[in-house]
């Protein structure tokens, strides 16, 4: 994600980044922006910026609190990722207070959220706020083209109406970008013609956990709603209106803390196919 000067779409984000650090970098910060923004890479820019070692570790109650204790006792400059801390527990948010209250001298904590709703007020009031900036759609296309991914018309044309951060681009490449929309269109066209068990086989295609390796389930709705619009505009229809309805509410729900994706995925499901079922 990046190329020549830097991170491509967050060069204010990294000025300001290295303007702070020039003063009294905060001890404790929360880098807040969408899933596969690059929040990672920003929490390593700090660390570079700080010429400080990076230790990513989980968010479990009992490992804040371990490296809580080993922050105190650091002699080097070190920061802390906690890297998707949407996922963290209350009992380990309430841990953390502890170094917003008595910083260690020589380390930083740094937290990756997707919605700072998902944390405490205490540790929002006492943190640093990072936001990421929105990516453009030209950014999005310059980022394809330093990976080398070299997208035809079609292909960028689906890339920026569905991708909003780098890391969707990533995703849907992988996935075959025209292959994955084709699919999507075909859902749409037969959610509410083929009979209620091959309807739910969808799900099948989802990641619901890291490592599952299936498609990323924020991307699919996303990809459905742009679907949706297209095809509206050579045939306006209320079925295509209320499926980017029900899809909205869906993918706003996947952001929720510790939501269930797969009751979500089956709710849509269910609820796009009512749409679209004729009656008698």
């Amino acid at each position: 994600m990046s190329g020549g000067g830097g991170m491509i779409g967050q060069t204010k984000v990294l000025e300001n980044i290295k303007r702070i650090a020039n003063g009294n970098f905060p001890r404790f910060s929360i880098i807040c922006g969408q899933k596969h923004g690059g929040k990672k890479l920003i929490a390593k820019e700090i660390a570079k910026t700080l010429n400080a070692q990076l230790i990513s570790t989980d968010v479990k109650v009992d490992t804040i609190r371990d490296i809580i204790k080993l922050a105190y006792k650091q002699t080097e400059p070190t920061v802390y990722l906690l890297a998707d801390a949407d996922k963290m527990s209350l009992a380990a948010k309430n841990a953390l207070l502890k170094i917003t209250e008595e910083p260690p001298q020589k380390a930083y904590f740094i937290m990756t959220i997707t919605d700072i709703n998902n944390t405490l007020q205490t540790l929002r009031s006492r943190g640093t706020i990072i936001n990421l900036d929105p990516y453009t759609p030209s950014e999005l296309l310059r980022y394809a083209d330093e990976k080398g991914y070299d997208l035809n018309e079609a292909e960028e044309q689906i890339v920026t109406n569905i991708c909003t951060v780098p890391g969707e681009i990533d995703l849907i490449v992988r996935y075959n970008i025209i292959e994955f929309y084709k699919f999507v269109e075909t859902v749409i066209k037969n959610i509410g013609v083929v009979n209620g068990a091959n309807a739910f086989k969808i799900a099948s295609r989802f990641n619901y956990k890291e490592g599952d390796g299936g498609w990323d389930i924020s991307l699919f709705f996303k990809a459905i709603m742009y679907a949706c619009r297209q095809l509206m505009i050579e045939a306006p229809s209320r079925e295509l209106k209320e499926t980017i309805r029900v899809t909205s509410k869906y993918l706003s729900q996947l952001n929720i803390n510790g939501v269930n994706k797969s009751s979500t995925v089956d709710m849509w499901i269910l609820e796009t196919r009512g749409v679209w079922i004729k009656e008698g």
